[in-house]
């Protein structure tokens, strides 16, 4: 299952008819929520912002105390980097009594992410992001209150995506339907590979100084990175001549090298260089020489 059939059966399971729906639109992934609650008929409402906008209290703030009992929020923005503020979204749900969905399927095994700390009803991953895996495989991890409200309401699911087949067959340790076998031994590996390196702590410490140092080095050769709050998953390089897919390109032909493009709106002006798996400082070295040519030539 693809990280959007997730989202889907996330939608269609977790949320009920009686609910309103609160739900964060800034960017590609926010609003395939929008699309998805729209073709379920969810009752909605959503917080738009510019890709460029940070999420602040003065937005939620027009929400407070008006009966909303379910909050959507895609955690990392992946189209452009955006990383919101789980402590905030937190926070109001907690005191409006707001059950927290998080689509985290960028932000797992990037940033830290705790679900008790946080109150999250209902946490969306995939295998092709954090755990750096094929994609393929989904996982929806849920809190004993959602799987509460799972068992004991009536909804309507695909029979594919209907949870609660799923929760009966894990008393029995497996799933309704053959799973993607291949990619599971590949997250087993990982995992194992996590607890190599010295653990978690570890790993997502790894991550950031990748980060940390690709970021400096490109603030250094005059890249222009968007100052909203970002994941350290990847780093947002701004081109206000518009001049990203051509960048994109030249990387790709001339040097081998792979860099994340964008799409729609942003495709040239916005490109995304990662910081999972298993780079390393000599390959950010290369990078950053290679857009240092890039910027020069402009």
């Amino acid at each position: 299952m693809s990280g959007t059939g997730a989202m889907e059966a996330t939608v269609n399971n977790c949320i009920l008819p009686k609910d309103k729906v609160l739900v964060v639109n800034g960017g590609t992934f926010g609003h395939r929520f929008c699309e998805l609650l729209q073709r379920s008929s969810k009752d909605y409402q959503s917080i738009d912002l510019d890709w460029n906008e940070t999420l602040t209290q003065s937005h939620l703030k027009p929400f407070e105390n008006k009966g909303y009992t379910v909050f959507l929020v895609n955690l990392h923005e992946t189209s452009s980097g955006k990383l919101y503020d789980i402590e905030l979204i937190s926070d109001f749900c907690k005191r409006n009594h707001i059950l927290l969905i998080v689509d985290a399927i960028s932000t797992f095994l990037a940033d830290p992410y705790d679900m008790d700390k946080y109150g999250i009803a209902a946490t969306i991953i995939s295998s092709q992001k954090g755990l750096c895996c094929s994609a393929g495989m989904s996982v929806v991890a849920l809190n004993p209150e959602m799987v509460e409200r799972i068992q004991t309401s009536t909804r309507n699911c695909p029979y594919y995506y209907d949870f609660q087949f799923y929760i009966e067959n894990m008393k029995r340790g497996q799933t309704p339907f053959t799973p993607a076998v291949t990619i599971a031994h590949e997250i087993d590996d990982v995992l194992n590979l996590i607890d190599k390196k010295g653990g978690l702590d570890s790993w997502l410490s790894d991550i950031k100084k990748k980060c940390l140092y690709f970021r400096e080095k490109a603030l250094e050769i005059g890249l222009d990175i968007p100052s909203y709050p970002k994941s350290v998953m990847l780093t947002p390089v701004y081109f206000k001549d518009n001049k990203a897919s051509e960048v994109v390109s030249y990387l790709r032909d001339k040097y081998s090298i792979y860099v994340t493009p964008c799409g729609g709106k942003l495709a040239n002006s916005l490109l995304r260089v990662c910081h999972l798996g298993d780079t390393s400082f000599a390959d950010i070295d290369e990078l950053v020489l290679r857009l240092k040519e890039v910027v020069k030539s402009n």
